[in-house]
């Protein structure tokens, strides 16, 4: 998780305008509460654009064997219906 929270720290300095979220805080499990949750449910979301930066910059392990193409919707496409998200996409991290 330490390497996801980096990347989400990373991402968010590059955008504008945005609320900075506590990650470390957000990814805890031991504080998962509503706000949280939303905070996760929301990194992993189109409309924050997280996904897309990590294929576009080649955050990604290609390498894992999953059986379809590496662009951002279907990675979000292969999120969305993971029983735990996070664990999944901090698996392929590079």
């Amino acid at each position: 998780m330490e390497k996801l929270q980096k990347l989400l720290d990373e991402y968010q300095e590059t955008i504008e305008n945005t609320e900075k979220i506590d990650w470390e805080v957000a990814l805890d499990i031991e504080m998962l509460g509503i706000d949280a949750k939303t905070c996760v449910a929301y990194s992993i979301s189109k409309q924050f654009w997280f996904i897309k930066w990590l294929v576009e910059n080649d955050k990604i392990d290609r390498d894992v064997s999953i059986n379809w193409e590496w662009h951002y919707e279907s990675l979000l496409m292969k999120l969305a219906i993971q029983d735990n998200p996070l664990d999944f996409l901090v698996k392929i991290l590079k």
